[in-house]
């Protein structure tokens, strides 16, 4: 069969709205403000900005250059670079780059599920006039119920698998280009609404008043796999988007605005959610399910306004799903499209396939699967359920360790004169400084991190 065209990004601006996209998902809106909650605060807050600015960015950097330069998919890209004594390595490497997202795709699937039921149960007042304990129960029910959640875990696979098959131009850009906008609104909206009726000067402080003690290995693991997870690093995403990108388009511009966009947004979400969540007084360490939870009781204290702000809260919530889903998916579709295995739609409905059957046992693992504990004899994934296992090792330990083998491969093997030219930054400060982090810094950082609480 033969392989298909590679294609390109209209425009850079489009290449940005597309990997703020990937970026700014439920890793920020969801998953950001549960974390902040459970780790310190401010004290998370500082480790994560840290971590995104010292590593994120220089991975960013040279996860796009490795795209570009290759103009291929993460397998066929880590491929082009010539053979090496650690070739091999870098092979499996760029099948992690596929595999990864897919995991992340399991359990990321069954909560954009999660986000339509909600906003379609917003939209037709499932969630008015709530009594205690009846938001909670919701959610439970929902969790508890395994036809439910592997329905709307179908519908958002088959949002996804529907977008991606339909290409870089008629699919991921034309969502890109409607969803993001709609996206930032909604979330700028909803931020007005919580620091004119919230705790305002309250989430202030909890965001960025740091108390030093809370600081563990654990927070610094935690604060590590929000930002890769967040950033989309490791995951294949960042790569494959890069090698839709033309030659005239900065990298280091891109880089930039794709780290301060997803920061600024992450931050966005806390400032939308916390006021609310203070001025009500309801736990803020609800966990998981404090979006799911508690935001329904408070936009039900609201009156009729609460009814407009939640539709539009789990909205957002599903429209930052799919951007992320999205790009999730595509480097899997590209490799097997672009090396010539599959038409585009036929690899993208087969690789939903995969992901959509491994995904049941994650929404089972919530009910009929709850006591099953695949690694539970080992120590670190001690009482850790199917989803809780796929979550931590996509999460907090492969995105991680892609991030770190990547640092190194493009510290250590390609050509220093090739990561010069595709940077366009000429043998600058800012250059040497990028190749200091990512040749040494990144490594070490990472390689601490990941084996100090793992081992």
């Amino acid at each position: 069969m033969q392989a298909a065209k590679h294609e390109h990004w209209s425009s850079g601006f489009t290449f940005l709205l597309a990997a703020v996209g990937s970026a700014v998902g439920l890793g920020n809106i969801w998953r950001f403000p549960y974390v902040v909650a459970e780790n310190g605060g401010g004290a998370f807050v500082l480790i994560y900005l840290a971590i995104v600015f010292v590593f994120g960015v220089p991975l960013l950097m040279s996860e796009l250059m490795i795209g570009r330069t290759a103009q291929k998919p993460p397998v066929s890209a880590l491929k082009s670079f010539g053979e090496s004594k650690a070739q091999k390595l870098w092979n499996i490497l760029g099948w992690s780059y596929v595999l990864v997202p897919l995991g992340i795709l399991t359990f990321y699937s069954v909560v954009a599920g999660w986000t339509l039921d909600y906003a379609i149960g917003m939209m037709i007042g499932s969630f008015n006039d709530l009594q205690d304990g009846e938001s909670a129960k919701i959610f439970q029910d929902l969790q508890d119920s395994p036809a439910t959640q592997i329905f709307w875990m179908t519908l958002a696979v088959g949002i996804t698998v529907g977008i991606v098959a339909r290409g870089l131009k008629s699919g991921l850009e034309k969502t890109v280009e409607i969803l993001m906008p709609a996206l930032f609104v909604i979330l700028i909206v909803l931020v007005l609404y919580a620091s004119i009726t919230g705790e305002f000067l309250k989430s202030v402080a909890f965001l960025f008043e740091p108390d030093f003690s809370k600081i563990t290995p654990e927070l610094v693991l935690m604060a590590a796999g929000q930002a890769f997870f967040s950033l989309s690093l490791g995951s294949g995403a960042i790569m494959v988007y890069g090698s839709y990108l033309t030659k005239d388009i900065s990298i280091p511009k891109m880089a930039v605005g794709v780290a301060c966009a997803d920061t600024f947004v992450a931050l966005l979400a806390g400032f939308a959610i916390f006021p609310i969540v203070f001025a009500f007084g309801v736990d803020h360490a609800g966990g998981p399910g404090l979006v799911f939870v508690t935001l329904p009781i408070v936009f039900n204290d609201m009156g009729g306004i609460g009814q407009v702000f939640g539709v539009l809260f789990f909205l957002l919530l599903a429209f930052a799903a799919v951007t992320s889903t999205i790009s999730l998916l595509e480097p899997m579709v590209a490799q097997l499209s672009e090396q010539g295995s599959f038409k585009r739609a036929r690899a993208a409905i087969y690789t939903g396939a995969g992901f959509w059957f491994v995904g049941i046992f994650v929404a089972l693992s919530s009910n009929i699967l709850k006591d099953v504990h695949p690694l539970g004899f080992l120590p670190l994934f001690a009482g850790m359920n199917i989803e809780a296992v796929i979550n931590f090792l996509a999460a907090n330990v492969f995105m991680l360790l892609n991030g770190l083998l990547v640092a190194i491969f493009v510290g250590w093997s390609i050509r220093r004169s090739v990561t010069l030219e595709e940077m366009g930054l000429g043998d600058s400060m800012i250059f040497k400084t990028w190749f200091l982090l990512v040749r040494f810094i990144v490594p070490l950082g990472v390689g601490f991190i990941f084996y100090d609480v793992v081992f």
